[in-house]
């Protein structure tokens, strides 16, 4: 019985010993979402080969760009790209990486282009279009659309929606208040006063019923109302009449404040049914099957992108940048050689480049808001026959005026106007090859699609773009696409299990802290082993006045928290010069008075009798200790190195204090990019740490037997 408890106390002691190291593990290979989990869970979808993902479409462009440069941002314009045939679809979940990936919009009804004239005659019907465009159905739509349900404030968004219905009823119910205070004086018939009084009471008791029956819109599922509870809330409120039909002095305040309220708000409603009714009426095509697309490989992707590049290939700086840096970061490449050839042709320093690059962007932006052929003009002729165009065009505009005034100011720089037109040119061959670059690299292969789907691409994991041919994709934002499935191979949910690990590896230069850590925890290990062995060699076989006394004030730093020696030890580094270099990281901990008093211990436990045979035989003391001495201590010397040498692998206060730079850094601190100041990356984090212990645990399985074997044999008494 008595080992039967202490095997039961082992094992829940190794157990809660074990729990922190295997938590760590499972969420290194956890989602985003399923780090926050609760309860929490002990396994992940990434374990599974299947994975429904939850999904919303959106209306209008989107932008994916990240982490671009400078350099590329200053040649960033509106998009020329034709974005009225891209399908937007964004992942309202985990972003995914590969997989085969099902969006089902079999039987989902659409259409081609709607028929013109049938819209403008629908379109006479109603009177509440004023400030959306009419220039197509489809773009009438869009907008339409993006106002109530999609855009980035839309009208019908759940919560605000209501609260400022309410805050509409609340005003009536005000003036109706204000409007019983003046019964007495304004209405002069005591049977009108009290006919009015009687039905302001009873809009009033309408009005708050309203309240209590309109209050569960408050909450739902979805942040945007659906169609079906904006006709509900339509319903509601039409069954209320709020005219009146007798006539006072009181009665055009009224229907100010109340019936103007509920009218406005019935005929914005209205307008958005009317809509979607048609909208949908006109949709009489049915797809027949779903979009079915698969990852590729980085080799199936890079192929695509020279193909894609070939059509480019009359640019020659694009030529020499991929021949000196290849594919990679091409956009960043391609943008840097441009400055370069600009600077070197026109003889300009980098900082007025930036200057008139910002400014050629801002010009860009307003020719392509509005509609200015500026390519067509300037492959005919120069910079100032566009001018003479954007003068008649663009009179009234403010940008544009601006963009004269401080064209103006650079008149000392040669070839101002054909600098410019290389600029815009450049600036749309850097936008076409970003495209082109972004489109190749997020591509998926399509298996199967309706006709009119020309591509898939999947953009970070997190935007799902469609681009259709011939087809609008207004005409699929209204089927209920929430969810998209992906089926996963074997290799392909053997790689989702260690993505975490790759975005980690990729997140910050772990190859670099990898090497400086390495380097660190290898020399200071080295060093400290020599110098504590010949120290310890000192205290314990040689003797010499106040030898105990030396000893002992030794032992007594000991008691110094190492806190209180940063800021010394800080400046001595400082006034050396050694703030940001390896001598700053290894220097300081190559003494150690633990790793000192460890071996001197042992060292007093080796015989007599041998030192007093290795005199007789001539030894030295150096000798005595490295041929005699150091190999009797393997185990304590082995200890005390894998103790320094773990110590000196998870130093961080030190190491982020005394580095600047992702040069000299080391694992440690490298784990705090996953860390700031709107939150922590966990399931990253703990990746990054998990291949950052791990050559720590394989150094400790190798030498457990010489670490446990020192410990028992220190000699402590």
């Amino acid at each position: 019985m008595k080992k039967l408890i202490i095997y039961l106390l082992l094992s829940f002691g190794f157990v809660i010993m074990i729990l922190p190291f295997a938590w760590m593990l499972v969420t290194s290979f956890k989602l985003p979402s399923e780090v926050q989990e609760w309860p929490p869970q002990w396994y992940s979808k990434n374990f599974f080969t299947h994975r429904d993902v939850k999904v919303y479409v959106k209306l209008g462009a989107v932008r994916t760009v990240k982490g671009i440069s400078l350099s590329e941002a200053l040649s960033f314009t509106s998009s020329t790209q034709d974005v009225n045939n891209i399908l937007n679809i964004i992942v309202n979940d985990d972003p995914f990486n590969r997989g085969t990936l099902n969006i089902n919009i079999e039987g989902f009804d659409y259409i081609d282009h709607a028929d013109r004239d049938e819209f403008y005659k629908w379109l006479e019907t109603q009177n509440n279009f004023a400030h959306f465009t009419t220039e197509s159905p489809e773009k009438f739509f869009e907008e339409v659309f993006m106002y109530y349900k999609s855009g980035p404030n839309p009208y019908f968004q759940r919560l605000n929606y209501v609260n400022n219905l309410f805050g509409r009823f609340d005003g009536a119910i005000q003036g109706i208040e204000l409007i019983k205070k003046f019964i007495d004086r304004r209405i002069s018939s005591e049977e009108e006063k009290q006919k009015f009084s009687e039905f302001l009471v009873a809009k009033e008791k309408e009005i708050n019923d309203m309240k209590e029956k309109l209050l569960k819109f408050k909450s739902g599922k979805y942040l945007i109302l659906l169609d079906e509870e904006i006709q509900e809330i339509y319903d509601i409120l039409s069954k209320h009449n709020f005219e009146y039909d007798g006539e006072n002095e009181l009665k055009s305040v009224y229907n100010l404040k109340v019936v103007k309220v509920f009218e406005d708000e019935l005929i914005k409603i209205k307008f958005y049914i009317d809509t979607l009714e048609f909208f949908k009426s006109i949709q009489t095509k049915t797809i027949s099957k779903p979009i079915i697309a698969k990852s590729i490989s980085q080799k199936e992707k890079l192929k695509l992108l020279k193909d894609a590049l070939a059509g480019y290939s009359n640019i020659e700086i694009l030529n020499e940048v991929i021949e000196k840096n290849g594919y990679d970061n091409l956009p960043e490449n391609f943008s840097k050689a441009i400055d370069e050839y600009l600077k070197e042709k026109y003889n300009i320093s980098s900082s007025i480049l930036t200057d008139l690059k910002s400014l050629t962007v801002t010009f860009k932006n307003v020719l392509i808001d509005n509609n200015v052929d500026y390519k067509n003009i300037l492959q005919k002729g120069s910079l100032d026959d566009l001018l003479v165009v954007t003068d008649d065009l663009l009179y009234t505009s403010s940008t544009y005026k601006i963009f004269k005034s401080k064209l103006n100011t650079y008149n000392d720089v040669n070839n101002l106007h054909e600098l410019i037109k290389d600029l815009i040119i450049y600036s749309d061959y850097v936008n076409e090859i970003r495209r082109v670059y972004n489109n190749s690299l997020n591509a998926w292969k399509i298996v199967s699609a309706p006709d009119f789907v020309k591509a898939v691409r999947v953009k970070s994991g997190e935007v799902i773009e469609i681009e259709l041919e011939n087809v609008s994709p207004i005409y699929l934002s209204d089927n209920d696409i929430n969810k998209v499935t992906l089926d996963f191979s074997l290799g392909e949910t053997f790689a989702n299990i260690f993505q975490n690990y790759v975005d980690a590896w990729k997140s910050a230069p772990f190859g670099r802290y990898y090497i400086n850590t390495v380097l660190v925890a290898s020399l200071t290990t080295i060093l400290e082993v020599i110098i504590a062995s010949m120290a310890a060699y000192a205290f314990s076989w040689m003797n010499f006045p106040g030898r105990n006394l030396l000893f002992g004030l030794f032992l007594a730093t000991m008691m110094v928290p190492g806190e209180v020696l940063l800021v010394p030890n800080f400046i001595t580094i400082s006034k050396f010069g050694w703030i940001d270099t390896y001598y700053a990281l290894i220097v300081p901990w190559v003494v150690s008075v633990f790793a000192i008093f460890l071996m001197r211990q042992h060292f007093l436990t080796i015989p007599k009798e041998l030192f007093d045979a290795s005199k007789i035989d001539g030894c030295s003391h150096w000798r005595f200790l490295w041929q005699i001495v150091v190999p009797l201590s393997k185990p304590v010397i082995i200890t005390g190195a894998l103790l320094k040498f773990v110590g000196s692998w998870n130093s961080f206060l030190w190491v982020l204090i005394v580095t600047n730079s992702d040069k000299y850094r080391t694992l440690p601190v490298g784990l705090q990019n996953f860390s700031s100041d709107v939150g922590t990356l966990y399931n990253q984090l703990m990746a990054a740490a998990t291949f950052s212990i791990l050559p720590v645990i394989i150094l400790f399985l190798f030498t457990q037997q010489y670490f446990i074997r020192g410990i028992a044999r220190t000699g402590l008494k």
